[in-house]
């Protein structure tokens, strides 16, 4: 099939997908029913203006005042997609995703989930992921957690003694990220791995390197054909998708030359820790050989987890703290309190405890609402494989005028569940939900009826039995990097600069205002603290 253009194959598959959606059009009346703004195109629907623009949030916020919590906007090839951010309708959806596998994630999110991860914990569905979380659950127990802190702690030491010897030297402006990412990647490796990557001896690193631009340089901006592809793959049958493997855009090589790079790095790291099992140990690496052992995982599934583990472990850490310490110095107020907190704290030995550190208010809350306003991901893609009826806490008003609790959707219907939506929901966060404002984590404001999500009633881990594994490892990780940062260092901002919320594929990212091709950026400045210890 090597002779075959991406052209050809682009046109074969549009033939299909037409033929396609006509046949299942016709179920869709109901959806059509939900308001929601005009579709621009017929070929694109909103999909071109929302995968082209610089900033995120600003139309997605917009059509929700208007339209409520649940509305409609058009996809590709003429879909109806709805885009729902309704508490109700959000519990139901990743709760029957968990239990009854009810709303799977879409095809096309499924297709470069693989790509970048393979077929881990991510990935993959019903039973195969029921039993790969039941083998790594022991990893990531409290219990466990409580070992791994000394390691959190050695590698923010390091970081420190790094950033000091930065502004020694008279360097006092620096990406942020630069800093997060290597501690992060350095801490991934001596807590799943027992191997330092050396990242903030300034070892080079290939795949934290890719990692700082892949998203936008495989998903920011498709031209019209990649647009096209890319939703295609949530149209046709599986009988079908197997063409799509021939086709090579610029999103699929990207995301398989990264993924192909975690791969080799977890694999490498993971071949070193084979012949050095002890019984007692259960880290991550102890957990996946037992199970690879006894039969209970493929080699491509061990290859996947940890993969997955280098990746989404070390990004989403390093750019939550990156928007962390900017919101802190937009805010300088805030970052003073914290401070203070940290030198009231009772330190044993120089160090604080796990509970010490769940015992500071403004930290925790400060963490909160970081990960409130700016949430990695900003979208779950779900669809339904049956009829459906979303039960809605907000009732909705239809296009004829009818008021709705509960929603009917057939089988086949592409569901947006908005993390960013959710989060900054006024009827849950407060008439200043839009706002920084930590404050509405200690005076108890954000308690809904339902709760969702895994931490603080926020879905930037998600919810369900598919939420993130290791949101506990990342609250810890971020609590002992940020104390020991804002111990030694005041941050503050540099002339003239303003970061926006770049939209790249599934992910948000920071960027410098017109240097998106930089890749993500939080550039600050920051200086000693005089407390003595500098």
């Amino acid at each position: 099939m090597d002779h075959i253009s991406t052209i050809s194959i682009a046109i074969f598959l549009l033939t299909l997908a037409a033929v396609f959606i006509f046949n299942s059009r016709v179920k869709q009346t109901s959806v059509k029913l939900v308001r929601g703004p005009p579709s621009p195109s017929i070929l694109f629907g909103h999909e071109r203006v929302l995968r082209n623009r610089s900033n995120f949030g600003e139309l997605e916020m917009q059509w929700a005042r208007r339209y409520g919590t649940v509305y409609r906007i058009g996809g590709c090839f003429a879909q109806d997609i709805l885009i729902v951010s309704d508490p109700a309708a959000l519990g139901y959806i990743l709760s029957s995703s968990s239990s009854g596998n009810c709303f799977p994630k879409t095809k096309d999110s499924t297709f470069f989930i693989d790509l970048l991860l393979g077929q881990g914990l991510v990935a993959v569905e019903g039973e195969t992921h029921r039993r790969q979380r039941k083998i790594i659950n022991s990893a990531f127990s409290h219990s466990q957690l409580q070992k791994l802190q000394l390691r959190f702690q050695d590698s923010s030491d390091k970081l420190v003694s790094v950033i000091k010897d930065s502004l020694d030297t008279g360097v006092t402006v620096f990406n942020v990220l630069d800093w997060t990412g290597k501690v992060a990647m350095d801490i991934i490796g001596q807590t799943v791995f027992q191997h330092d990557f050396c990242s903030l001896d300034g070892k080079r690193n290939e795949l934290r390197d890719a990692l700082k631009t892949v998203f936008i340089d495989s998903q920011s901006n498709p031209s019209s054909l990649e647009l096209m592809l890319m939703s295609l793959i949530r149209l046709l049958p599986d009988t079908i998708l197997k063409f799509l493997k021939l086709v090579s855009t610029r999103e699929t090589r990207h995301l398989s030359s990264v993924g192909d790079m975690a791969k080799r790095v977890a694999r490498k790291a993971f071949s070193r820790r084979m012949g050095n099992d002890n019984e007692g140990d259960r880290d991550l690496v102890d957990v996946l050989g037992r199970a690879l052992a006894a039969g209970q995982m493929e080699d491509d599934e061990v290859e996947a987890q940890l993969a997955t583990f280098v990746i989404a472990g070390h990004e989403t850490t390093a750019t939550t703290l990156g928007w962390l310490l900017y919101e802190l110095v937009a805010h300088p107020e805030d970052q003073n309190k914290i401070r203070e907190e940290i030198s009231q704290g009772r330190l044993q030995n120089g160090k604080l405890s796990s509970t010490e550190y769940d015992s500071m208010p403004l930290l925790n809350a400060t963490i909160k609402e970081a990960l409130r306003l700016h949430p990695i991901a900003h979208t779950l893609m779900r669809r339904t494989v049956q009829d459906e009826c979303l039960p809605l806490s907000e009732p909705i008003i239809t296009k004829d005028g009818k008021v709705l609790k509960y929603i009917p959707i057939p089988k086949g219907q592409t569901l947006l569940c908005s993390i960013y939506t959710y989060n900054r929901l006024p009827s849950i966060w407060g008439s200043d939900a839009d706002q920084w404002n930590p404050n509405r984590f200690i005076n108890d404001r954000a308690k809904p009826q339902a709760p969702l999500g895994m931490y603080a009633n926020l879905m930037s881990f998600g919810s369900g039995t598919r939420s993130c594994i290791g949101w506990q490892f990342a609250i810890m990780e971020m609590q002992v990097i940020l104390v020991d940062l804002l111990k030694h260092f005041e941050f503050s901002l540099p002339e003239g600069l303003n970061l926006q919320e770049f939209p790249a594929g599934p992910v948000i990212v920071p960027v410098v205002e017109g240097k998106a091709s930089q890749g993500s950026q939080v550039p600050l400045r920051a200086s000693f603290v005089d407390n003595g210890e500098a």
